[in-house]
Formats: structure tokens, sequence, C-alpha cells
């Protein structure tokens, strides 16, 4: 194997592995060695490169990491590949699994081109198309056949963490940030009480096959075709998780565009009081919410089960889903920035009283 990429993450001693691991993979199923290495575009938990093989093909290898990813996530891949080979006509499209090692946790995919769609957010150039054809794909995938399937075991909201405190290990590696976050969230026992709710509601609705970590950057666009990647929580779980995530993506969205003028926005004051604030971040959700219904709308459309309480839970999990997004910006930053802090407070409103906010995100219809 050759190493011509120059950026440094290709030559580490864990990229030299992996190509070596996944060029084991490949013989098995016929095809050339490791050629070049090349990072992914986005770091994750878990290590991702890029690669191309002697014969030319490019191929994307994950290793999955255990401690980051939880013990499951590699055999949830796994299964999932499994699940989109025996009924296509349920799960989204996705890179093929080539192959896999699970000694190493290693999994060499076909290679995914094209943009996330968190990418074509920001730029605004997101399909108009998006809504309908997200809301159909995740109907068909969870009105796919649940024989043999894993319970679906997400690590979000952490309850033990918020109710009785974070694991030593994880606190002495915590930023100012963090630190202070966490303070906020375990003292909030409205919040903590919610989140325990929350995660009641869900394990008793572990009925359907979900994504269970569903969020824009997931959903790649090449040629007009939708593909949706990382399938680590893949199993059987409550629909509301990825239906709630996925329009939690554009509230949280909208709440950081507060800031810009995306999307055809007035420029902001120069200076935000608590009113104008309020008045802003209601401007820029409501902008958004017709592409939420939308989704729901075409999720109603072509999903075949009752679940009249759907919609209450969708919305408790966007609630979540925004107070987590706080929690992961909190590592990268030595102090939240007010805007961050804005979104985990319309996160928590929904997450407590979720029925009042049903209306308000189109979500009144239900599948049948």
């Amino acid at each position: 194997m050759t190493t011509t990429a120059p950026h440094p993450q290709s030559t580490t001693p864990a990229a030299h592995r992996a190509a070596d691991l996944a060029t084991t993979v490949l013989a098995r199923h016929g095809r050339e060695a490791v050629a070049d290495i090349a990072p992914a575009a986005f770091a994750g938990r878990n290590g991702t490169w890029n690669m191309r093989l002697r014969s030319g093909e490019k191929v994307f290898v994950k290793q999955i990491s255990a401690k980051a990813s939880g013990p499951m996530a590699f055999s949830r891949s796994v299964a999932f590949a499994a699940f989109a080979e025996q009924y296509p006509e349920c799960a989204p499209a996705t890179p093929q699994l080539i192959g896999s090692d699970a000694d190493n946790g290693l999994l060499v995919f076909e290679h995914c081109p094209g943009t996330s769609l968190a990418q074509l957010l920001v730029e605004e150039s997101m399909p108009d198309t998006f809504p309908e054809e997200a809301g159909a794909l995740l109907a068909r995938l969870h009105t796919g056949p649940a024989s043999g399937l894993e319970r679906s075991a997400p690590p979000s909201p952490p309850v033990e963490m918020l109710a009785v405190g974070v694991p030593h290990s994880r606190y002495l590696e915590f930023t100012v940030a963090e630190m202070a976050l966490w303070a906020e969230l375990q003292n909030d026992r409205e919040l903590v009480a919610a989140a325990g709710r929350l995660r009641a509601s869900e394990r008793k609705h572990q009925e359907r096959p979900i994504h269970g970590d569903l969020r824009l950057d997931q959903f790649h666009l090449h040629n007009g075709s939708l593909c949706v990647l990382d399938w680590e929580e893949f199993g059987l779980g409550d629909p509301a998780r990825d239906l709630g995530m996925l329009a939690g993506e554009w509230i949280y969205r909208a709440v950081l565009d507060t800031v810009t003028t995306r999307g055809g926005a007035s420029a902001p004051p120069a200076r935000f009081d608590d009113e104008s604030a309020s008045a802003r971040i209601a401007e820029r959700m409501a902008a958004i919410v017709p592409s939420i219904h939308r989704m729901w709308s075409s999720y109603a459309d072509h999903a075949d089960y009752e679940d009249p309480d759907l919609p209450v839970r969708a919305t408790a999990h966007l609630g979540w889903h925004l107070v987590d997004r706080t929690i992961t910006r909190a590592p990268m930053v030595s102090r939240l920035p007010g805007i961050e802090r804005a979104a985990a407070g319309v996160g928590r409103e929904a997450l407590l009283s979720p029925g009042n906010y049903v209306s308000a995100l189109g979500f009144e219809r239900t599948p049948r």
C-alpha cells in the first residue's frame, strides 16, 4: 500500500492500520488493495477514511470505537446492512456494506459521493422536495418488518447523568463550558423529570425499525438521489425519536439563524434584548415550520399504522434534541454562546410541555 494524500490524518498509525485491515476485508470480496488514504470530510466519534483502491475504485472505511459509540454500534450497523438487503423496499438508500471485521470493529462501504443536507441547508440549496422525501422514506422504514431486530438503546437522553451524576472519568475531561452547562441541567429538576418521562415513554414504544440518531448531516444528496448514513443506533425503537430529531434539526438551524440574514431575512438588530431576541427567534422558527409540516404530512400519508400519541412524543424528542445539541456544542467552546442557550431554552419548553406545541409544528395528523 502507498499513501499519497498529504493530510496528516492520512499518515497516522491508525490510518495505516485501518488501511491494512480494509485490504484484508476487501480481498475476501475480490477487491483490490488500498492504494491511497484520505480522512473523511467530517470527523466523528469513530475513525473514518476515504480510501482509493489500486483499481481506482473508492471506498469508505469506518472503524467503530466501542468506547465512544457503545458496544452494540458495530453489530447494529451490520444488522441494518442485512435488513437493507432483505427488505430493500423498506430501507432508505445507503452505501452498500462490502465487508466487515468484527474483531477490529471495521466496516468497509461503497463510496458515498454527494453533499450532506446540513451543508445544503446552510448554503440555502436544500432541494425543495426534501421534506416530502424524508417523510416518505421514514414511513417506509418504520413500517418495515420488526422480526429478528434487537431493541435500540440510544444513549440520549442521559437520564442517569442528569439525575445521579456524571462519571468521574468523564468529568475530568469536561471543559469549563461543560461544567457550567451540566450544573444547570442537573439543578433543573423539571427538565430532569421530563427527560426521565421521555425515556420511559420511549421504552414503551420500541416496536418499529428506526435509525435512532437521525441528523441532517446523515442525509447525503448525489445526482438527485438521497442516501441515509450512520446506522449505529439501528434497531427496534419509537418512530417518534427519528421524527422529532429530524424536525429538531430544522428548529435548531432556525434558532442559530436568528443572528443571520439567511433565507432572505432582514438584518438582525445590532444588540438584542429579551423582547427583540424572542421576536426574532419566533420569526425564524415560523419560516422553517412549513418544511417540518410538509415532512410530517408526507410521513402520515405513507405510514400505515395507528399511533395517536405519536405527535406528542415526537415533539418531546424535538425538545430534547435541542438541549442535546447544546450538550454536544459545549466541549468545543470555553463559554456557550447565547444563541446556543436560546436553542436549549426553546427545547426545554417543548420537552416539558410537548402537547402545547403539536399544532404549531403542524403535527396534528397521525398515521392511519
